[in-house]
């Protein structure tokens, strides 16, 4: 294991890891800090949300999990967090490409092709998020993907050359440690959220258990659920999983 400082962040970067979260939450109960950051070029068993793995070449990307230990956040305002991380990576992404946007709920897009993957555990002390182990995935210089992700696209792809990781990884962690300090400006975080969602403007086909229907993005409430309304006017919330874009 290496251990060093880059853009405000203290990295622990190690040679390979099954999962950088898996090695988050290890390292947390033995005083893992704020602000720091679990790092590998080579992750063999990166996870995604419920259950999905990630794909990622080795050396080619950023597999990285920043570990947030904000004071006293309240657990009901644990989507900050979120919104923290997902604007961090679209700041970064749009140094370099335009069209980038976030798909709620964290997903980074651009155009109609993801590129960055995020998945956030919190750990949580009463009514207070404890830590928050936020697990990013960024597709920067692989070239061909093999899984059968329907949609995935890097940097290289769309600029047609390499990027140096270490380089990019400071840029990365300077734009999530520059949202971070935004952590207790809930409704600034939000503003600049709902302006960045993916198909914020215009009406889609969408698909929940009911069947589909066509609805237009309202927002996020308060615990970072979507708030989408129909063609007949009633608004619809939703969390996590349980409506998708057709």
């Amino acid at each position: 294991m290496r251990k060093y400082d880059l853009s405000g962040f203290q990295v622990l970067e190690f040679e390979e890891l099954d999962s950088t979260n898996t090695k988050a939450a290890q390292l947390l109960k033995e005083g893992l800090g704020d602000r720091s950051a679990v790092l590998t070029f080579c992750q063999t068993k990166g996870r995604g949300q419920v259950g999905n793995s990630w794909e990622s070449e080795k050396g080619k990307n950023i597999s990285v999990t920043v570990v947030f230990r904000p004071e006293k956040l309240q657990a009901v305002r644990q989507f900050a967090v979120s919104m923290v991380i997902a604007l961090g990576c679209r700041d970064f992404i749009s140094r370099y490409v335009d069209g980038c946007c976030v798909k709620w709920p964290n997903d980074v897009y651009v155009e109609e092709r993801k590129m960055v993957g995020i998945l956030i555990e919190h750990t949580v002390s009463g009514p207070y998020i404890r830590a928050s182990l936020c697990g990013i995935g960024v597709n920067i210089n692989q070239r061909q993907f093999y899984s059968d992700a329907p949609n995935p696209v890097s940097l290289y792809q769309l600029l047609g050359k390499e990027l140096d990781i270490r380089g990019v990884l400071g840029e990365l962690l300077e734009c999530i440690g520059k949202r971070y300090e935004q952590i207790r400006d809930y409704a600034g975080l939000e503003k600049d959220y709902l302006e960045a969602l993916y198909r914020r403007c215009g009406q889609y086909a969408w698909e929940d258990a009911g069947g589909k229907f066509v609805a237009s993005v309202v927002g996020i409430d308060e615990y970072g659920r979507l708030v989408v309304k129909d063609e007949e006017g009633r608004e619809r919330v939703y969390g996590f999983k349980e409506v998708k874009f057709c």
